[in-house]
């Protein structure tokens, strides 16, 4: 098969295309014949070295997360599942040397979800990560009927969908991106809009029950000035004070802090699904290519300004 691998995790990495042979699959695995994968920014960060403490396994690695496709082979240990069944989902990119960049890939059936007739392979490989991101990120803080909520890096994979999420939770949304993204994230249904190059954090309006850091960049000393009193800030990514000093200070009250580490979770895929077949999601796709124009993907996330998600094409898309 063909996959987009690199042998070592450093700046300069290119990944490239390389023939290798189809994965064996573990007990509680299904392998999945990859149509479509998207990128998300993790997949290129732990390919140029970033993350080095969190990630396992050794090299090579083949890139990428999210995947859309059929059930290929069903390993021991797992029932439920068929050959041809379509499938989408997500791999944990830490702990997975066998990425989905790759016209097959070995999962765990924790991580696959079945594919409904209303989404097709482009949305089921743009949606897993950072569709079950947006809504976990709601979950840590709480966002629900009447919330305010800024959604930081709101035209973005994770913020577009952020900002869906809430609105249809029945929060009010204030979307926080570049003036050129105005149009876009007002037509999701941000009820207010923030140019993050026209003020500082500091001095953006407050009040909020809960922020969305989807980037994420705020500066910690701008949390409290934003939320209001025993509001909830929630991060894409952890940090040193994660896992230190915010357990600490969340039970002393004031605001809660807390931050995403990504599992699978079949209600946020439920709540997904819902919205698309009601009509009150989609997910933009900026971006198709195929394997072997990774690294125009790549160039492409890197700028930091892809409204809404990248989609790599593993094999002829499939119904």
């Amino acid at each position: 098969m063909r996959a987009c691998r690199y042998h070592a995790a450093r700046p300069s990495t290119r990944p490239s295309i390389e023939d290798v042979a189809v994965p064996p699959l573990a007990p509680g695995e299904l392998l999945v014949r990859v149509s479509c994968a998207s990128l998300n920014p993790v997949d290129w960060k732990i390919a140029t070295g970033s993350f080095r403490l969190l990630v396992r396994g050794g090299m090579p690695r083949a890139m990428g997360s999210d995947f859309a496709g059929r059930v290929a082979a069903v390993g021991p240990g797992v029932a439920g599942w068929s050959v041809d069944d379509p499938v989408m989902g997500f791999i944990d990119p830490f702990a997975r040397v066998h990425g989905t960049f790759a016209e097959f890939v070995p999962v765990p059936a924790d991580f696959v979800y079945r594919r409904p007739p209303s989404i097709d392979d482009r949305l089921g490989a743009a949606l897993p990560c950072a569709g079950v991101t947006a809504v976990a990120l709601c979950d840590l803080a709480r966002v629900g009927r009447a919330s305010n909520v800024l959604v930081n890096g709101a035209s973005g994979g994770v913020g577009h969908l952020a900002v869906q999420v809430a609105r249809a939770r029945g929060a009010r949304v204030t979307a926080v991106a570049s003036a050129g993204r105005r149009e876009f994230v007002s037509a999701l249904g941000a009820d207010a809009f923030i140019d993050y190059r026209a003020a500082d954090p500091d001095d953006w309006p407050g009040g909020y029950d809960a922020v969305l850091d989807c980037v994420p960049n705020l500066p910690r000393r701008a949390h409290a000035l934003l939320l209001v009193r025993d509001g909830h800030y929630a991060s894409t990514l952890p940090n040193a004070a994660t896992y230190t000093i915010d357990p600490i200070l969340n039970r002393l009250g004031g605001i809660t802090r807390r931050a995403l580490m990504l599992r699978p979770n079949d209600a946020a895929m439920r709540e997904l699904v819902g919205y698309v077949e009601q009509g009150r999601l989609r997910c933009e796709i900026a971006g198709e290519f195929r394997l072997e124009s990774v690294m125009q993907a790549i160039e492409a996330s890197r700028t930091g300004h892809v409204a809404g998600k990248l989609l790599m094409q593993a094999t002829d898309p499939g119904p």
